[in-house]
């Protein structure tokens, strides 16, 4: 696995398993979910929860954040990123699976009221990610296309 971000020595890192989908539509348009509060732009996904695969964990997030099903799941890549998440005032280590995958079908109404889908082109949104592995994986996967 590869790793980025500083860690730095004399902070303590909590370690947080993650899921995230680089989901497209047919246009090559790529879904992010914008939370207008923080003003941030981020890949449909989240934490791994107990007992919960990494694929099991993109598919529910998928659900809360979006209300939507996930189609054509692939695993692409992981990565493990340093990093200081200032809205919560931690300094964690997030260790990351991405898959590419398509939306399927609305099933239900997001249970993350505050997350809006927004479709938009990859290159256009890389800079604009908050989170600096968002950036990451995004700018490799551009590179790889």
């Amino acid at each position: 696995m590869q790793y980025i971000g500083e860690k730095l020595k004399d902070k303590d890192y909590k370690e947080r398993k993650t899921s995230y989908g680089l989901i497209f539509n047919e246009k090559g348009e790529l879904a992010v979910v914008y939370i207008e509060k923080y003003d941030m732009y981020n890949l449909i996904g989240g934490k791994i929860e107990a007992q919960e695969t990494s694929k099991e964990a993109l598919i529910r997030e998928t659900k809360e954040e979006i209300g939507y099903s996930l189609k054509d799941i692939e695993y692409v890549d992981n990565l493990g990123c340093y990093y200081y998440f200032d809205i919560m005032d931690l300094y964690e280590l997030g260790i990351m699976d991405f898959y590419k995958a398509k939306l399927d079908q609305k099933i239900c109404e997001p249970v993350e009221k505050d997350h809006e889908l927004v479709w938009v082109k990859p290159e256009e949104i890389v800079d604009k990610m908050y989170f600096e592995y968002h950036r990451y994986i995004l700018s490799k996967y551009l590179g790889e296309k």
